[in-house]
């Protein structure tokens, strides 16, 4: 069995032979065991927003007649995409709260992780919307927006909600 923090050691010592200081700096935090438990946790997270996302998109075709007044407020992929990312972020709370930073779920950081996530979620909508208006398969563009993102979210969330600050005194 691989050893990743040796792993991630031996990869980053490799890069450093290669890539600017200015560079590694960008990069070290991302070559971390941290983050790849946070990327693994991404993809259980990808995979309930597109999964709810997509299941809307089939039962907003199947069952919503086209004169049924609910169909203007669920028209387009994106209401499903802002559906399924809301169910993602409250799965993607607990389970880096236990897996990723081993901390304890509080009511403070369920309030704060939400805002962790706006720049990913302005970063993704802006993705689906792209991808939609150029009537491209919006599974793939949920699919493309959750990986392109996922750096970003990490960073506002490891500094917004699981920062551990050193008391002074």
């Amino acid at each position: 069995m691989i050893n990743l923090e040796r792993f991630l050691s031996n990869l980053r010592v490799r890069l450093e032979e290669h890539i600017s200081p200015n560079m590694m700096r960008v990069i070290r935090p991302f070559m971390t065991v941290q983050f790849v438990i946070f990327m693994l946790l991404g993809i259980v997270n990808t995979a309930v927003s597109v999964s709810t996302a997509t299941l809307l998109d089939i039962l907003h075709n199947a069952f919503l007649a086209p004169d049924n007044p609910l169909r203007l407020i669920a028209e387009h992929s994106r209401s499903n995409f802002i559906f399924g990312y809301i169910i993602s972020i409250i799965t993607s709370f607990f389970l880096n709260c236990h897996f990723t930073f081993h901390q304890r779920p509080t009511l403070k950081k369920f309030l704060k992780f939400p805002i962790s996530y706006i720049p990913n979620f302005i970063f993704q909508y802006l993705m689906v919307f792209i991808f939609t208006a150029l009537n491209l398969n919006s599974t793939l563009a949920y699919i493309c927006a959750a990986i392109l993102g996922t750096p970003l979210t990490f960073a506002a969330m490891k500094l917004m909600v699981f920062s551990r600050r050193k008391s002074t005194t």
